[in-house]
């Protein structure tokens, strides 16, 4: 398993909400799933019944008010994937510079809409 930890000068929703976006449009990852209550996403990259498939986990955890992080973990589905070594390392590597890019350009106002009663809270 591989993991990295990607920090955000942004609220955890926010950052949340990207994440999710972009799991959705930019990525081919299938079976996806969002946890909405503890802001995690989930996916499986590769075939089904390939043996060189790998479970990817994005975990939003907020640090401060307007601070969080998202923990990328990769693991592989299969025993057979200990031949592709570093293959996950690689893979994370590479979504954490993704996930870094898109995710600032989607955390713009313009794109992720505010409630009303976070706007109140931001303006004040």
């Amino acid at each position: 398993m591989q993991h990295t930890e990607i920090s955000f000068q942004q609220n955890a929703r926010r950052v949340y909400t990207a994440v999710k976006k972009i799991f959705r449009t930019r990525t081919r990852f299938s079976s996806i799933d969002y946890d909405d209550d503890h802001f995690v996403v989930e996916g499986r990259r590769g075939w089904l019944i390939s043996p060189f498939t790998e479970r990817v986990k994005m975990r939003v955890v907020a640090t401060g008010t307007q601070s969080c992080k998202v923990v990328v973990e990769s693991s592989s589905r299969s025993v057979l994937n200990l031949f592709n070594l570093g293959a996950n390392k690689k893979n994370v590597t590479q979504l954490e510079d993704f996930i870094s890019n898109e995710v600032y350009k989607l955390c713009s106002d313009e794109e992720i809409k505010l409630r009303p009663n976070e706007i109140k809270m931001r303006e004040s």
